[in-house]
């Protein structure tokens, strides 16, 4: 499966012989819920082919069926195609279990938990994974941190709406671990703003977090990635109710837009959004993982401090747009450039 004027030709299996060939091995590029990995895959395929130095060439091979859902030149191959590195995109996918090759690297959504077969290449999301990992007794000069892509053809500065909109990205699952709690409790606490709720999928989780729906709270769901600028990028202040975090697209996303976050600073969020307004010294309860009657104190607190004070609020959406440099399409692909180069080493000595 190739992408269109990608056929074989007796001169380009002469260049191919000098070139590096980097396969992402993956799963999915669509699905009925969009989520992170979903949207960093389509960053991936969009972006890397663009920017690609001419001694490196770049392979997705998906599960079958699956295309990228925004125009691109990336190149579609099978999984078990010889000849190419194999970077497991995830390591708990069948794929990861059956077959590998000889060389190949990991990352970045690592499930920890699972048993390490061998110590190779990994690309984390933060210094927060990579320190994680560390405990794991990974090597550090193995992981090298590359953040998620956020497409600046979608993601930028646009016009705000007349009133205040407050809103929250993510789900109900997982033991409300995105914090979905968060916004019914802001809207009742300010009831003369309006809040938003964009969730990847209707809530299954309602029951206690959304038992009383405040009127002037507002959810909507399965929105496209590409529709997903509009709203984000009207909102005065955008909500990350989490509670754990690598690299989250949400505020990510946010911030190129020039949205102030306000966050728990959980995991990953503390190193990418350090300039925002961060929460410290909070916590949840035993599963589902409600935040604590302090931790949504903070949180209202937080949001009257910027409602209340423009000048504080156009200040973060000036550091938003600063800090979202390094999430920006040509920045983010050197770093994948500079992981293949090395694994091109690891291929070339052997190891």
């Amino acid at each position: 499966m190739v992408s269109a004027g990608a056929r074989s030709t007796p001169m380009k299996g002469r260049r191919d012989a000098l070139m590096f060939q980097f396969k992402f091995i993956m799963d999915y590029f669509q699905a009925q819920s969009m989520s992170g990995p979903y949207a960093e895959a389509n960053m991936r395929a969009k972006w890397l082919p663009r920017f690609c130095p001419p001694d490196l060439r770049i392979a997705f091979a998906p599960n079958p069926g699956q295309a990228p859902i925004y125009p691109n030149n990336a190149f579609l191959i099978d999984k078990y195609t010889p000849g190419w590195w194999n970077h497991f995109v995830q390591n708990y996918t069948p794929d990861f279990q059956v077959y590998k090759g000889k060389y190949w690297s990991t990352g970045p959504n690592f499930d920890q938990h699972r048993p390490i077969e061998r110590y190779v290449p990994m690309v984390v999301y933060s210094e927060f994974q990579k320190q994680y990992m560390q405990e794991y007794n990974y090597p550090a000069h193995l992981m090298h941190i590359i953040p998620n892509i956020v497409d600046s053809e979608i993601f930028y500065p646009r016009k705000k709406r007349k009133e205040i909109v407050v809103g929250w990205v993510g789900h109900d699952l997982n033991g409300l671990l995105k914090g979905p709690e968060v916004m019914p409790f802001l809207a009742r606490r300010f009831p003369h703003i309006r809040f938003e709720m964009i969730m990847s999928a209707p809530p299954s989780n309602q029951q206690g977090w959304l038992n009383d729906h405040p009127p002037n709270l507002f959810i909507r769901t399965n929105v496209p990635h590409n529709q997903m600028a509009e709203i984000v990028g009207s909102w005065h202040i955008m909500i990350c109710g989490s509670k754990s975090e690598n690299c989250p697209n949400q505020i990510l996303e946010a911030m190129s837009c020039g949205v102030p976050i306000i966050a728990a600073a959980m995991g990953g969020i503390y190193h990418i959004a350090s300039n925002q307004r961060l929460i410290f010294d909070v916590n949840w309860g035993s599963p589902p993982y409600w935040w604590l009657p302090d931790a949504l104190e903070k949180y209202a607190s937080a949001l009257q401090d910027l409602l209340f004070n423009d000048a504080y609020r156009n200040h973060l959406s000036q550091l938003a747009l600063k800090d979202s440099k390094q999430f920006a399409p040509k920045a983010v692909c050197k770093k994948w450039y500079d992981f293949m180069y090395l694994c091109r080493e690891f291929a070339e000595r052997g190891v």
